[in-house]
């Protein structure tokens, strides 16, 4: 059984019987087209029908957690207290299991588990779409066990990596998020996301309850260079198109150059973007292949930024690499 981080356009290494890649993505459309998913346009993403068991939007429908203490809105904030075992995300209403356990799962199983299950009053729990695991990323990582770093607040008992509803384009491989980012500590690669066939048993269960239904309203309003998300309440910023790429310091200039409180995104705010699939029209002219800066550091690898790309890719780089620069405010 393989384990791989989804791979964008580089050839892959098989390390300890784990697949890995040079950059930890999805495969990508060229030019920002919606691929195997269908078009995107600026009303809704692309996917948020039809991937998955689940009748929730596989675009963020709220305001995107932050990791707290970071000085960025939106800081993750956890009720672990009031219903025994269930952890209510005070930022986007959704109750997640405290504990879901270790035991491993096919994607069919870890949804038949979730489906099936009766928990604390409540039997409407599924298995969570791939932006819902993203939320509770968090890029401080609890060091309760610093040789064993998760990236996950400790409100939670939560290791290793769970499936998400959402699958991996048209590739058929299941798609998970790892809460312990591996290879993040080494010169291996790294990435949030990682895929596996859906019928091994690589992925737990972490049974998530409440969400919105897919809007049917228009997600994006545009004003010249500025794009509102309206489901997020994010405004993105372009640089001029000859800026639009450079090192992490150019970054960090282009976007305060803009004024106003422009800023580099997080992580978490970037894949809101990306996830499951960048919208086109709104974001015109983003290479397929172009993983964009996020202000998120990596405290496993000093001097090291997550990136980002369409339909949810991420990788660790390096301040001196070059890559788009998706300014935010």
């Amino acid at each position: 059984m393989e384990l791989q981080r989804i791979v964008l356009s580089c050839s892959a290494l098989l390390l300890g019987g784990i697949l890995a890649a040079c950059s930890g993505s999805d495969t990508a459309p060229a030019n920002g087209s919606a691929g195997a998913s269908g078009s995107a346009g600026a009303g809704e993403s692309a996917g948020d029908a039809g991937l998955g068991e689940s009748q929730t939007s596989s675009s963020a429908q709220w305001p995107m957690p932050n990791s707290p203490g970071l000085g960025l809105p939106n800081a993750q904030n956890y009720d672990a207290s009031s219903t025994p075992g269930v952890v209510h995300d005070l930022v986007t209403e959704l109750d997640w299991l405290q504990e879901p356990g270790i035991e491993l799962y096919s994607r069919a199983d870890a949804i038949t588990r979730c489906d099936e299950l009766s928990f604390a009053g409540f039997d409407d729990w599924r298995v969570p779409e791939f932006i819902e695991l993203v939320s509770l990323f968090d890029v401080v990582p609890n060091d309760a066990d610093p040789n064993h770093l998760l990236y996950i607040s400790s409100a939670f008992k939560v290791e290793g990596r769970f499936w998400a509803a959402s699958v991996v384009n048209s590739s058929g491989l299941g798609r998970l998020l790892d809460f312990t980012a591996d290879g993040c500590g080494s010169a291996t690669p790294c990435s949030l996301g990682v895929a596996a066939k859906a019928e091994d048993a690589l992925g737990g269960a972490f049974c998530v309850r409440g969400g919105k239904p897919p809007a049917s309203s228009t997600r994006y309003e545009k004003d010249g260079a500025a794009v509102t998300d309206l489901r997020t309440g994010l405004v993105w910023l372009s640089v001029p198109a000859n800026l639009e790429t450079g090192a992490y310091a150019d970054a960090l200039s282009e976007c305060e150059a803009l004024g106003d409180g422009a800023r580099l995104p997080s992580i978490n705010e970037l894949l809101s973007i990306l996830v499951p699939i960048l919208d086109s029209r709104a974001f015109p002219n983003w290479p397929g292949n172009a993983f964009a800066w996020s202000s998120s550091t990596i405290p496993a690898r000093p001097g090291a930024f997550w990136a980002g790309a369409i339909s949810g890719a991420t990788q660790a780089a390096g301040a001196s690499d070059r890559n788009r620069i998706q300014c935010v405010r």
